[in-house]
């Protein structure tokens, strides 16, 4: 899933990380032909006397109706970052779970640390509390996404 940074200019500068949403109507049609399959050969199965398929191949459309749901329920995480006063406000919903943390941009420290060869982690914090933000963005971006957001605590 390739994820999106857009810094928003205008009166309030900010910056906004979502999933890429392009492949989700997509997503809907092969699971449901994934279903359809599954379900006639299993139809085919216990016409022929084999009725024990219709079972798991129910347990089988079940799992990826469970899997769909679990997709679509992450289709609207997002990280948000915008200055609100003398405050830096990190705003972020993953899987419906809303947050909302803020630091004052004159003490906020922001750090990378590495925790494989090709992975590595953003961190913002102040006195003693830190918070990961850039979740949602491959680690090639999370560089560009540290300067952002020095830009922001800057204006």
């Amino acid at each position: 899933m390739e994820d999106l940074i857009e810094n928003v200019a205008g009166n309030q500068p900010k910056i906004i990380m979502r999933r890429h949403k392009a492949a989700q109507s997509s997503v809907k049609v092969v699971f449901l032909c994934l279903g359809t399959v599954t379900m006639s050969i299993a139809v085919g199965f216990a016409s022929y006397g084999l009725w024990l398929v219709l079972p798991y191949a129910g347990l089988e459309c079940l799992a990826l109706g469970l899997a769909y749901f679990w997709l679509k329920k992450q289709a609207n995480d997002f990280e948000m970052i915008y200055l609100e006063n003398d405050q830096i406000v990190f705003e972020s919903s993953f899987s419906g779970v809303h947050q909302k943390v803020m630091f004052n941009r004159y003490w906020i420290q922001i750090s990378i640390e590495q925790m494989k060869a090709n992975r590595i982690k953003v961190f913002v914090g102040s006195h003693g509390n830190k918070l990961e933000v850039g979740r949602l963005l491959p680690s090639v971006k999370k560089r560009e996404l540290m300067n952002q957001i020095k830009l922001l605590a800057a204006v």
